[in-house]
Order: C-alpha cells, then structure tokens, then sequence
C-alpha cells in the first residue's frame, strides 16, 4: 500500500478561527494550506494530536463552518517547517460546504516541498 497523500492539498492562506473545544481557547488564527478534508493552522497555542476543535474560515466570500481534530502537530524545529503549526483532519463539515470547497480550490497550486520527496 503506498503511503502517498491520496488527497492534494492546496497552498490558500486565509484567516480562521481555531478554537479548542475543550475551554475554548484560540488555537490559531492563519491557515496556512488546505483540502476538502482538512487544513494546516499556523498554531497560537499549545495544540495535542487528538484535541477536538471548530473551525471557521472565509475563502473567496463565503464562510466555511467544522469541526475537527488535531491529526499532527508540527513543531517547527526542521528546516522547511512553517513553524508551530498544526494538521486538522475535518470530523464534520456539511457536503455541500466540502464539495464548494473543492470547486473555490480548484486552480490553487499546491505547497511547494520543503523537504525532499520520498522514494517509494
């Protein structure tokens, strides 16, 4: 089975709010690329694979509502590395808002690696 991404992320900055279910607390406020499943945060605060967080973001002049949770934490120490950040898989998001997302991201490239690609 390959490990590869199945899904293209997309290199789209825009401003969010993340915020931890648990005390509700802001989390992160950049986004910093995404997908019709998730999204990479430039992170505020101290974030833990696993915690659960809503999400709200504006792309291209419509607001975008989920739910999620922390699937990685980046820490920021490699070279490449955007800083702290966190990877958040979305666990609700309505179809239609996932499928508009797709089309409002159609057209956006992806990051450009910050480390060299794997061999198979």
């Amino acid at each position: 089975m390959s490990l590869r991404r199945k899904i293209v992320r997309r290199a789209q900055r825009a401003k969010c709010s993340a915020v931890g279910v648990d005390g509700f607390r802001l989390l992160g406020d950049k986004i910093l690329d995404i997908s019709p499943y998730g999204l990479l945060v430039a992170a505020d605060q101290e974030v833990f694979v696993g915690e659960e967080v809503i999400i709200s973001f504006e792309l291209g002049g419509k607001w975008f509502d989920a739910d999620g949770e922390v699937t990685r934490v980046i820490e920021g120490w490699r070279d490449g590395d955007p800083g702290y950040a966190f990877g958040l898989a979305f666990t609700n998001i309505s179809l239609c808002d996932r499928i508009d997302l797709s089309e409002r991201l159609r057209g956006v490239p992806p990051p450009v690696p910050q480390r060299a690609i794997r061999a198979s």
